[in-house]
């Protein structure tokens, strides 16, 4: 499997990728088997597993194989179509949804894939704050800028790197090149894992965040990203 047998399957099926959904399909079965790695390295025995996008069924096809309990929210009704049919003979739930819409399993979850561009902000924001039954954790191919932008320390600690570390522990586990998805984007590519390891927060921990974010500079705060977790919980213990 390589780009090429991709953008043949794809064709055949009359299938032009849609660049406003961020639509990009993993290729590389070696980054697959390293995503399936890293998913195992933070697995716990017996929970599900949510795929992000199964598109045409590349990394859902390695996840059915290695794991029991695995549910595939794909958004685009013609990729949602082909991949029920390649997974039929499976136990496996497929579900025409829009993940940021997505009701999450009521037992313990794990949230992997291939994580479409332009839903990264407000899927991270959504799973990681603003649900109240959150993934332990999370294994996603994605943007490296962004990745590292969640584990940003002073002097470039944005608030959604805060939301991200007041969550778990970030790490990027390898590179993903461009050659490696199709169509190939502009950007590197990275397979990240976030493990859940919530911080215990002050409870006006977000209304100090947000308060300096909005109104910088502040007499407390001339520059918000050069306060990284430590100072912001300390800031906000002392208001």
């Amino acid at each position: 499997m390589n780009q090429q047998f991709c953008q043949q399957e794809l064709e055949e099926r009359k299938i032009i990728p849609k660049k406003y959904y961020g639509q990009v399909f993993t290729t590389d079965e070696q980054v697959i088997d390293d995503l399936v790695t890293a998913i195992q390295s933070v697995y716990k025995p017996g929970t599900k597993i949510v795929e992000i996008g199964g598109g045409l069924g590349y990394i859902t096809e390695k996840l059915i194989e290695e794991f029991d309990n695995v549910d595939v929210v794909e958004f685009d009704k013609h990729l949602y179509q082909i991949l029920k049919l390649k997974v039929s003979n499976y136990e496996l739930q497929v579900l025409n949804k829009d993940i940021l819409e997505y009701e999450p399993p009521k037992e313990d979850y794990l949230l992997v894939g291939n994580i479409p561009f332009h839903i990264s902000g407000r899927l991270y924001r959504r799973f990681m704050n603003g649900l109240t039954h959150k993934p332990y954790g999370m294994v996603f191919i994605t943007d490296k800028q962004y990745a590292t932008t969640l584990m940003g320390q002073p002097p470039r600690c944005y608030r959604v790197s805060l939301q991200a570390q007041t969550y778990g522990d970030i790490e990027i586990i390898s590179d993903v090149p461009p050659t490696s998805v199709y169509p190939s984007p502009k950007v590197m590519m990275c397979i990240m894992k976030i493990t859940q390891n919530e911080t215990n927060l002050p409870e006006n921990f977000w209304d100090t965040v947000n308060y300096h974010f909005d109104n910088f500079p502040t007499k407390e705060v001339e520059s918000p990203k050069t306060v990284g977790l430590k100072g912001w919980i300390e800031l906000a213990n002392s208001s």
